[in-house]
């Protein structure tokens, strides 16, 4: 079987505003359908609403599929998860606001398994500039609250970001590894959604990972995407010395329009296959569908 890693999906919230089960749905993404790839684990994110709320739904979901899905916080129990046949759920908190910003809650999300944490969703708060803000960086509440993060220690993900603060967290991180969860090639796709050249080389240097967004709009000026799309952002990057930073952010379950064709996490097959028809070797497509997230999480979290 194919492995598969993807860095950003909000089932959460979707479950918890329509209602359904984690195991079979019809959104995206659900267990059925990632069993068809192993190893396989998948960053479930904490979006739109309380960390305090998302979270424990979580929790009762990965319980009442234990025999499915294990709650993961290192790389290791991923490695241990996939060597049982289970999807290793990581969870993130996309924005700090479901943690209202504040040091000591997510420290508390911390100890409940949140793992990965994104200062900001597109807009500015007291933390930092947003892609759809005014344009400003970190604040001072922004840098202690990005240290604390370092020290848990959490993934800093920097898919939100205005580029102010994208360069601001780059520097504050000296060195570090850090991650766009979902976010394609600007020069591609002319979005603020997307990093420029050398926002990516950036992200290279530190030793972390962008992951390749399915939503078309990030894709392709189009009203349709295609595979031929998603493959045209990971060649970009490929192309700038970055294929062994290169991941999937598919925004499972957070995007209104997949490429033609794509119903969910079940076609990512297609996408495994249109690679490999392009001659990446097949190492290379499977550092991209897994491994490449998997050795980040290990730097930063199995410490």
């Amino acid at each position: 079987m194919r492995p598969l890693f993807d860095a950003h999906a909000d089932t959460l919230s979707r479950l918890y505003e329509r209602g359904g089960d984690l195991l079979e749905n019809d959104g995206h993404f659900d267990l059925r359908r990632a069993a068809a790839y192993c190893p396989a684990a998948q960053f479930f994110a904490a979006y739109g609403f309380d960390f305090d709320v998302l979270g424990p739904l979580a929790h009762r979901l990965f319980a009442a599929h234990a025999d499915r899905v294990a709650l993961c916080r290192t790389a290791e129990e991923a490695r241990r998860a996939g060597r049982d046949g289970k999807l290793a759920a990581f969870l993130s908190l996309e924005g700090a606001e479901t943690v209202g910003c504040d040091g000591a809650r997510l420290r508390a999300a911390w100890e409940r398994g949140a793992r990965m944490v994104a200062l900001t969703w597109n807009h500015d708060n007291v933390l930092a500039g947003g892609a759809e803000g005014a344009g400003g960086g970190l604040t001072p509440r922004g840098v202690s609250f990005l240290r604390l993060a370092r020290s848990l220690p959490m993934i800093v993900d920097v898919s939100h970001l205005s580029d102010r603060s994208f360069w601001d967290v780059a520097e504050a991180m000296e060195g570090a590894p850090f991650v766009a969860s979902h976010s394609n090639a600007r020069a591609v796709r002319g979005h603020l959604r997307n990093l420029t050249d050398r926002q990516f080389a950036a992200i290279v240097s530190a030793g972390g990972f962008a992951g390749i967004n399915l939503y078309a709009v990030f894709l392709t000026k189009r009203e349709t995407a295609a595979w031929e799309d998603v493959g045209a952002h990971i060649e970009h990057f490929a192309a700038l010395g970055g294929a062994r930073h290169i991941g999937l952010g598919c925004d499972f379950d957070g995007c209104a329009r997949l490429p033609e064709g794509v119903r969910g996490v079940g076609e990512l097959d297609a996408l495994y296959e249109w690679l490999l028809r392009k001659n990446y070797p097949e190492d290379t497509v499977r550092d991209i569908f897994y491994y490449n997230i998997l050795r980040v999480v290990g730097q930063i979290c199995d410490t």
